[in-house]
């Protein structure tokens, strides 16, 4: 019986061990997976010709930074905007912002788009409106979503021509750019006319997150 009791117990602390060096493994495994992802990142910026421009940290810094902060607040997303063939950094800057805008309004209005269009009473009801309500809810996103764009870094390259192209990586809180995108819809559906039902309708298709690439 005391043999029997002495090998349960030693069973256990075995699989005791196993258990820690197990999660110790995975921990591992995916810490060093966050590391390979940022050292990929730098040597393909490396190659592409891209330097990190206004900070004082190193790429390396900033890129780990911002996957932590994309790890602890599941509410932010990341969105690209470029801008090629620019002498002034800030004329760059400017239409980077205008790119990443549009590309967020974009995405959002062809998600609105396609819930609409695939519902047969929601697509009667608005009829030839619905051009005008997705040009109108499109325009007003990219203009709206602009002062939820926060940027996390800037890189820029210099061309063969002497002039530059940059690339911006912004972050956004997408309970703000919800607020964004209800504002614009509702702007947009105040000029159609449109039974409650089917408004209402249309803003919970405006409350799902775009699934910015």
């Amino acid at each position: 019986m005391k043999q029997k009791k002495f090998y349960s117990t030693q069973l256990l602390l075995l699989a005791a061990i196993a258990l820690f060096f197990s999660c110790g493994s995975k921990k591992q495994a995916s810490h060093y997976s966050v590391q390979d992802e940022i050292s990929e990142k730098l040597a393909e910026y490396k190659t592409a010709g891209w330097q990190i421009q206004g900070s004082s940290r190193t790429l390396r810094g900033v890129l780990s930074s911002v996957i932590d902060r994309l790890n602890e607040n599941p509410d932010l997303v990341e969105v690209t905007g470029t801008a090629n063939n620019f002498a002034v950094v800030s004329i760059g800057k400017e239409a980077a912002a205008a790119n990443a805008s549009n590309r967020y309004a974009a995405t959002a209005t062809r998600l609105v788009k396609g819930a609409i269009d695939s519902d047969a009473q929601l697509s009667q009801a608005l009829g030839t409106e619905r051009d005008n309500l997705y040009a109108a809810y499109s325009s007003t996103v990219e203009r709206l979503i602009r002062g939820d764009l926060k940027e996390a870094y800037t890189l820029v390259r210099n061309r063969q021509d002497g002039k530059l192209d940059c690339e911006i990586h912004y972050l956004i809180d997408e309970v703000k750019a919800q607020a964004s995108r209800e504002a614009a819809m509702k702007k947009a559906l105040d000029n159609v006319d449109l039974d409650q039902k089917y408004a209402d309708k249309i803003r919970e298709h405006v409350n799902k997150r775009p699934d910015i690439e």
